[in-house]
């Protein structure tokens, strides 16, 4: 939502966060928090749903604003004043986040081949299997001849000498 004010991505001092006000309520608890009735009585918006779009003075207002504070004390802010406002992680800080701690077990690049989420999908009372890295390139080549082909070592050796599974 490139064009929203109310509901935008706004650079803290020391992060970003995402800015929520877009319901009157949150919008007016905001204004008081901060000490900016004014911004509330000059643009009060509709009830539900309103973004501000477009209104680049309240863009600048807010941006300037945000600046002044850390993430942390904003998120703080937004639980005293009743203001949805969120972290909002880059791939830096996306691992230290409690909430994303508390509902995701990183999968270790040196278990899979590279940090990765596990799935999202839950079956009751079932667990799935952990994920492996993948295989390396020609790594079960042979097997692969050997098992489902029945080519013998024979078969194999011609064939690689021949040029069939690419440069070693």
């Amino acid at each position: 939502m490139e064009a929203g004010v109310r509901y935008q991505y706004y650079e803290t001092s020391d992060g970003h966060i995402l800015f929520m006000a877009s319901e009157r309520e949150f919008w007016k608890n905001f204004c008081a928090g901060i000490g900016r009735n004014d911004l509330f009585e000059r643009w009060p918006g509709s009830q539900y749903g309103d973004h501000a779009r477009n209104n680049t003075e309240l863009r600048v207002i807010l941006r300037d604003e945000f600046v002044k504070r850390t993430t942390q004390e904003w998120l703080a802010f937004g639980l005293e004043h009743n203001t949805p406002i969120a972290p909002a992680n880059s791939p830096k800080s996306l691992y230290d986040d409690p909430q994303f701690k508390a509902r995701f077990e990183l999968l270790p690049a040196a278990r899979v081949g590279a940090d990765m989420l596990p799935t999202p999908i839950k079956f009751v009372d079932e667990d799935l299997p952990m994920p492996t890295k993948a295989p390396t390139v020609g790594q079960h080549t042979e097997q692969v001849l050997r098992d489902v082909l029945g080519w013998n070592d024979e078969q194999i050796a011609a064939a690689r000498s021949a040029g069939a599974f690419g440069s070693s």
